[in-house]
């Protein structure tokens, strides 16, 4: 959860200096940017504290599962 906290900064600090440096044009809209960010920031913290859970029950054979179902799929997906 902290390396994720962590990632903020230099986000936000990239999009200030594109915002400053007139790279994010008029054409983008602010409201969708935020609900971006928004959405993601939930998404992490969430997962964040899902992985927490399921690493204090030791459980991580889900995840390992889970690992290889997409590890699979993308692969299919790159062949095909």
């Amino acid at each position: 959860q902290f390396s994720f906290l962590m990632v903020l900064a230099p986000i936000l600090g990239e999009t200030l200096l594109e915002a400053a440096g007139g790279e994010l044009t008029a054409s983008v809209a602010t409201g969708p940017l935020v609900a971006g960010f928004l959405a993601s920031f939930i998404t992490g913290c969430l997962a964040c504290r899902f992985m927490i859970e399921i690493v204090k029950r030791g459980r991580l054979i889900w995840f390992a599962v889970y690992c290889a179902l997409a590890g699979i799929i993308s692969i299919l997906s790159y062949i095909c």
